[in-house]
């Protein structure tokens, strides 16, 4: 990379794996929010009123609360605001998109060799097959020779246990108060009605989806501090279970499957 090289790039947020917010949606809302009118908001962010409309419909579907509210009829075809929650998707995806451009110009600055960008980049993008991605911090550290215990507190609260071969921790520079990844694979996962003796990670929640073919179902559990877990577990095992949206399952994972991950 030269001195008049740049760094650029899009940035788009997703949520149950759909695109959510992206920086065309987010200039169609600030506009709404400065015009009142889809009709010209859709014509300021240079999108036809369709696609302004079909947008709006995603974002709605897939935020928690709507982010708009329209009043039929009128000239402009009706009114368009903004919610309080359209106006903190505004905010949140703002703030997030400039910590993303102070990101990229460090990397400009510190890898001039656009080859090694490129790697580091390739590393920065890549995807794990684990349906479960746990964000927390390291507590605890106990190195019992070849394999290392560690205890991880997820925001919530929620402690869970890993182990990990000792030479991983020391790649890792696994360390007390460090933000670390956890992993788990859904079919990991075994699920049952009650506590299982012999695990020690033992997670009682609540099923909150559940869909199923002809032999497997997978599940998502929602924790007592509000995380979530996907299980995927053979139909057989689960005969006589009530697997209904409400009710209340135990998930339990051994130390050895929760792997991490670092920044």
């Amino acid at each position: 990379m030269t001195g008049t090289d740049s760094l650029c790039g899009s940035l788009w947020l997703n949520k149950d794996t759909h695109n959510y917010l992206s920086s065309k949606r987010i200039a169609l809302l600030e506009q709404i929010e400065q015009t009142g009118s889809l009709t010209r908001a859709a014509k300021l962010a240079g999108m036809s009123y369709k696609s302004a409309w079909d947008a709006l419909a995603v974002m709605n579907s897939l935020a928690d609360q709507p982010l708009t509210h329209a009043a039929t009829g009128g000239r402009d075809g009706g009114g368009t605001q903004l919610t309080e929650a359209g106006s903190r998707a505004v905010q949140l995806y703002r703030t997030i998109e400039a910590e993303h451009a102070r990101v990229l110009e460090k990397l400009a600055e510190k890898y001039t060799d656009y080859d090694q960008l490129v790697l580091l980049l390739q590393r920065l993008a890549m995807r794990t097959s684990a349906r479960n991605n746990l964000c927390g911090e390291v507590i605890d550290v106990e190195m019992r020779g070849l394999l290392t215990a560690l205890r991880i507190k997820l925001p919530s609260g929620l402690v869970i246990q890993s182990k990990i071969t000792s030479d991983s921790a020391f790649s890792l520079a696994i360390q007390t108060g460090q933000q670390v990844f956890a992993l788990i694979k859904a079919p990991c996962i075994v699920v049952a009605a009650k506590p299982i003796a012999g695990f020690e990670n033992v997670l009682a929640g609540t099923v909150v989806k559940m869909i199923q073919d002809d032999s497997m179902v997978e599940l998502e559990l929602e924790l007592a501090g509000g995380e979530r877990l996907s299980a995927v577990v053979a139909k057989k095992k689960l005969a006589g279970y009530d697997l209904s949206v409400g009710a209340q399952l135990v998930a339990h994972v051994e130390a050895s499957q929760v792997l991490i991950g670092v920044e």
